[in-house]
């Protein structure tokens, strides 16, 4: 009898123990096996070598794509966990454009965005077709894969520095752009980080119907294909919130979301999370402008602390922050002007895998991504990996609402 009582309680143990471990959010490597460096493609992600891997973008169809820094590649991550490289030789330099993309040299590429678009793929017929953003970080150019593999710039001389606003952007001078957003009528977001500006490529792929630049009003009746600067002057700093974006000082800007009617920076050495609404007023949604660190989530957004907020992900109000000195994913409500830790418990290391995302160790996450679905992907930087946060679920397999 003792004994059937023993295995009862151990099987209550065990039920009660499946219905914590459920009700959490799981954290997972999906690609990267934690040594720096390239061992090939065509083989499962998990088992891949990453080196620096700086952005990540899941498509419509859940592939998942990254912006390999150091490899000067951006490969890809299929439905059945093989890892591919889409665009880059390896080679560190310039070249390919109006080649296949993987022809093509980068310089340290650094961002990666990615447009589902609603036609098939020339190549895979059962595949919706993409266009692969990329910001070629070194090369000072914005980049772009089209729907056929063939790799063009939209934006850039090549020259670092600042130039040819309200004029062709392939004509302008970035310096050293970190990463590239795109919104739903396909203007193209650049964070130009080491001009302290946001600018924006309008319409670069001549859609019809792109209507006005989010954020932008002082944009008037913008062209194809033509750069313009929505935020920053260009001097380093903070100031200007409460007025328009162009009036604002910004420090280094690493990251730009883009949900609707809003856009959402990462003013990175700031350690604020910056909005600047349709009218195009800036204001401070995250962080102590200038003061690093970490208070414990106990504050109000705007009264935490932020370390090195860099890559940043949306849905609407929603922001997820890669806050990378603090080891953590944070949540913003910035409808609630809340924050709290969605992943990371603040050290640095690597652990956790199959277990809560809450308490698990990341080392210098750079950028999230939600895919719409509940999941989110990390670059986890010193990790050398991209890891993927699977929502929390009921013990029935129910989504947590």
């Amino acid at each position: 009898m003792k004994k059937i009582l023993t295995i009862f309680m151990l099987l209550q143990i065990s039920f009660l123990f499946s219905q914590l471990i459920n009700a959490q959010n799981i954290i997972d490597t999906v690609a990267g096996n934690g040594v720096s460096g390239y061992n090939g493609d065509g083989i499962l992600a998990v088992n891949a070598s990453l080196y620096s891997p700086m952005s990540v973008w899941v498509d419509g169809m859940g592939r998942i794509y990254i912006a390999d820094s150091h490899n000067n590649r951006i490969r890809r991550v299929d439905e059945m966990g093989v890892i591919h490289t889409v665009a880059g030789n390896g080679v560190f330099g310039y070249g390919g454009d109006e080649q296949k993309a993987v022809k093509a040299s980068f310089a340290y590429p650094q961002g990666v965005a990615v447009e589902t678009l609603d036609k098939p793929d020339p190549n895979f017929p059962d595949k919706k077709a993409v266009r692969i953003y990329i910001a070629d970080t070194r090369n000072n150019r914005i980049r772009m894969v089209n729907e056929f593999g063939i790799m063009r710039t939209i934006a850039g001389s090549g020259r670092f520095g600042f130039s040819g606003d309200n004029g062709p952007a392939v004509k302008a001078d970035l310096a050293w752009p970190s990463e590239v957003s795109i919104d739903k009528a396909g203007n193209v977001y650049i964070a130009d980080t080491y001009n302290h500006r946001i600018r924006v490529v309008y319409n670069p792929n001549n859609l019809p119907n792109p209507g006005s630049i989010v954020g932008a009003p002082h944009i008037k009746n913008p062209q194809n294909g033509f750069i313009y600067t929505i935020a920053g002057t260009g001097q380093a700093g903070y100031g200007g919130d409460g007025s328009q974006a162009i009036l604002a000082n910004l420090n280094y800007p690493w990251d730009i979301a883009t949900p609707d009617g809003m856009i959402f920076i990462s003013d990175k050495n700031n350690h604020i999370i910056r909005k600047i609404d349709n009218n195009g007023i800036i204001t401070t949604v995250a962080g102590l402008p200038g003061i690093p660190g970490y208070y414990g989530d106990v504050l109000k957004a705007t009264e935490e602390k932020l370390n090195t907020p860099y890559g940043i992900h949306a849905e609407g109000n929603n922001v997820y922050v890669a806050d990378s000195m603090n080891s953590r994913i944070r949540l913003v409500d910035t409808s609630a002007n809340k924050i709290s830790t969605f992943v990371g418990i603040g050290e640095f290391g690597f652990a956790g895998d199959g277990s809560s995302a809450e308490k698990c160790f990341l080392s210098h996450p750079v950028d999230i991504f939600g895919d719409g679905k509940g999941n989110f992907y990390i670059c986890d930087l010193e990790n050398a990996r991209i890891r993927k946060i699977t929502p929390a679920k009921t013990a029935t397999g129910q989504k947590t609402p």
